[in-house]
């Protein structure tokens, strides 16, 4: 039997690779990343967002690193005006098969707040896995807390957050333990909505280092602790929220318990000047330790339902 010759063999097939490596080789070095970002922010725009990339440059084979990405977030009234978003570098990245799937995993490394944001993102036809790790997030540096909060934070965010969302929400599971090291609220300005209080502009208060702990079973987060006190404030919340799709209808149903020490009234005469002023309003959720107690009950798409409740015991509402 007539044998092939090694050297031939090898002209066959290393041609192939040759010129099957250079190909890809050029297509990264020509590929048209400038459009892309042009086909980024028209796609971004034709959803209500707006998108500014300084640079975009591929990782690997199959992920994009964006420098200096901006994303506006639209506004939600006239009251509230848009809110941005700034990564320092974002690093998204695929697989191949995941390309080619339709579950589509994606892997992902954000600079963004003086700090880190790293894991991996699953999205199927319904449902949604996340699993992220964060590090050293600079709060003051991320404004669009405020459309959660109201109220103006500070403080280091650190934590891991994973999360199971199939398309049977009732079905989802996960873990989220949260850290905020010297948690700052208020910033002397801003006005906070209180129940009882109308609206009340705090002072910088000292709340502490947050400590949040919650596990997600059957649909339901159940928050286990979440406490923080501080040189001013004391905070605890107990409860759970039932997720729901859209997640901003997820239903809350929350204790809240808060203290203001006595060196944060002498110091602040508008928090004094206020409680003094609400003592008749806020007496029915005032506990036996002068803190004041409310639970809060309704869907994050509505108005929240909040209801005094200083002589209750301070325990997750059922």
């Amino acid at each position: 039997m007539r044998q092939i010759p090694i050297r031939q063999v090898s002209r066959w097939v290393g041609y192939p690779i040759f010129f099957l490596a250079c190909f890809v080789f050029f297509a990264y070095k020509t590929f048209p990343y400038d459009r892309l970002a042009d086909r980024l922010i028209q796609e971004a725009q034709a959803r209500g967002y707006e998108l500014e990339i300084i640079d975009l440059t591929n990782s690997g084979l199959t992920g994009l690193t964006f420098e200096n990405l901006r994303v506006t977030l639209p506004s939600e009234g006239e009251d509230t005006p848009p809110v941005d978003v700034v990564f320092e570098e974002l690093t998204v990245s695929t697989s191949l098969f995941s390309l080619i799937s339709d579950t589509k995993s994606y892997n992902f490394d954000a600079e963004l707040a003086g700090g880190e944001a790293e894991g991996e993102l699953v999205l199927g036809e319904n449902n949604i896995e996340i699993d992220a790790e964060l590090d050293d997030i600079d709060l003051e540096a991320l404004p669009i807390l405020r459309k959660f909060t109201k109220v103006p934070l500070a403080g280091m965010l650190n934590g891991e957050i994973a999360l199971a969302m199939p398309s049977e929400v009732a079905e989802s599971t996960g873990d989220v333990e949260i850290t905020i090291e010297g948690l700052y609220l208020g910033d002397g300005k801003s006005k906070l909505d209180i129940p009882g209080w109308g609206g009340l502009t705090l002072d910088k208060a000292d709340a502490g280092n947050l400590e949040l702990v919650a596990t997600i079973e059957e649909g339901s987060a159940n928050i286990e602790r979440a406490t923080s006190h501080g040189k001013d404030l004391e905070l605890d919340v107990l409860g759970r929220v039932r997720l729901l799709r859209p997640l901003k209808r997820s239903e809350l149903n929350l204790m809240f318990r808060v203290k203001i020490q006595d060196a944060y009234k002498n110091r602040s005469a508008k928090v004094a000047t206020m409680l003094e002023l609400a003592s008749s309003g806020i007496k029915a959720a005032q506990t036996a330790d002068g803190a004041i107690q409310y639970i809060v009950a309704g869907s994050l798409a509505s108005r929240l339902r909040p209801r005094a409740a200083g002589t209750q015991p301070f325990k997750a509402p059922k």
